[in-house]
């Protein structure tokens, strides 16, 4: 362990044997702080860091950065590895105690944003347990963060309508926000919203993308986003790549953005920059930032 890290725990994952006769596979996951109090995690070989990627809501003709999304980035020997990479090889408690850790790891850096009021946007599998509710709860006292500013989005998994619908009925009892994500992709339909009446509805950045390329497709978006309004949800869409990207979703109703085009991920400690962004100049190629 290099000089100026300090581990605050370590969590020992034992899973079954994945063969008959094998011997258990004990994977130890280690949460620790650099020296400028920057949490990140390891796991086996990986490093674990947290990243946030603004979000933007629609302010006239201005993108007002209102809230990150949290992901984790993972690093093998300096080589990035993905989080597909690293949440794909944990089956079982493992997958567990890793998820419950990258959690850990996005609360605790929230302050390095240097943006209290910013909202946090992170997933939640639906796997997620009465007693990982208890644990965010706690969590988000010990960091001082209020729960309104705090969104889980449960993934696009399929799951028991009932299991889904008792896991929102948690997150609010504590009083997180919640957001179905990747909807249009798999298991995230209107059927789906309509269960679990979302605050925020997370459009597929692929399936967004497909739909731009399609004219009578995207002749469709207004109404369908109009539906989602209708339902009480505020739209959020993905994958804003390019200027065709921006301008399909603010003229079919979009209310929140987050893409490429406007700001990528940057590791925890980096200070989110809260200027505003025109859309005029981002649909023309560039970029004018409000002071």
């Amino acid at each position: 362990m290099s000089k100026g890290t300090a581990p605050l725990r370590k969590i020992e994952a034992v899973t079954a044997p994945e063969e008959p006769g094998a011997a258990a596979d004990t994977v130890v996951l280690e949460f620790l702080v650099d020296e400028v109090g920057i949490a990140y995690g390891r796991y086996g070989d990986i490093v674990m860091k947290s990243s946030y990627q603004p979000l933007y809501s629609l302010e006239g003709d201005w993108l007002q950065p209102f809230a990150v999304e949290a992901l984790v980035t993972g690093l093998r020997d300096g080589v990035g590895v993905g989080a597909e990479e690293i949440l794909g090889r944990a089956r079982g408690g493992r997958r567990e105690a890793l998820e419950r850790l990258c959690r850990t790891l996005h609360v605790r850096n929230h302050h390095a944003m240097g943006l209290p009021g910013m909202q946090l946007f992170f997933n939640a599998d639906p796997g997620f347990s009465p007693a990982d509710v208890e644990h965010l709860a706690w969590m988000l006292a010990e960091e001082g963060i209020a729960p309104e500013l705090v969104t889980c989005e449960i993934t696009e998994q399929a799951s028991d309508d009932d299991r889904l619908r008792a896991l929102a009925a948690d997150l609010r009892s504590i009083g997180i926000r919640l957001a179905v994500d990747d909807f249009g992709a798999g298991h995230s339909t209107a059927g789906r919203v309509r269960t679990l009446r979302p605050d925020t509805v997370k459009v597929d950045a692929g399936w967004f993308r497909s739909v731009v390329a399609r004219p009578d497709a995207l002749r469709l978006l207004p109404s369908l986003f109009a539906q989602l309004s209708d339902l009480g949800c505020t739209i959020l869409v993905e994958g804003i790549e390019t200027p065709r990207h921006l301008l399909a979703a603010v003229e079919a109703g979009a209310d929140l953005l987050q893409g490429y085009l406007l700001a990528r991920p940057a590791l925890a400690g980096t200070i989110v920059d809260e200027a505003p962004l025109q859309i005029r100049d981002l649909a023309a190629g560039g970029a004018t930032r409000r002071a």
